[in-house]
């Protein structure tokens, strides 16, 4: 199995080399493993071009500031996933009377 996606952050209007743009990329693959495919591993890649960032601007009465705050950078994360789907099935439960009337049945 294989994810992508990607977008792109621009910034206009700012002050001077604050006005730009990034593009952020993440990726992921994936394969099923184990028997039954109840395993899964997966590689996945955030901001794959190490572009993501991010800017502000605060405006007041008196001035105008625009800053460059440090963000999550470029990682890789390695995941196992196992689907505990039907991991045992449950006995089977009797139903007795309990008292006038209150006999449940299950079918």
């Amino acid at each position: 199995m294989f994810n992508t996606d990607l977008s792109n952050q621009i910034y206009t209007g700012l002050s001077d080399g604050y006005n730009q743009s990034y593009w952020l990329w993440n990726m992921a693959i994936a394969k099923k493993i184990l028997k039954g495919q109840k395993g899964e591993i997966r590689l996945s890649v955030f901001d794959l071009l190490d572009q993501n960032q991010s800017i502000s601007r605060n405006v007041t009465e008196t001035y105008f500031e625009d800053v460059t705050t440090k963000v999550l950078k470029q990682y890789f994360m390695l995941t196992f996933t196992y689907n505990l789907k039907n991991f045992g099935k449950a006995p089977a439960r009797q139903n007795f009377n309990q008292g006038q009337g209150d006999f449940f049945r299950r079918n």
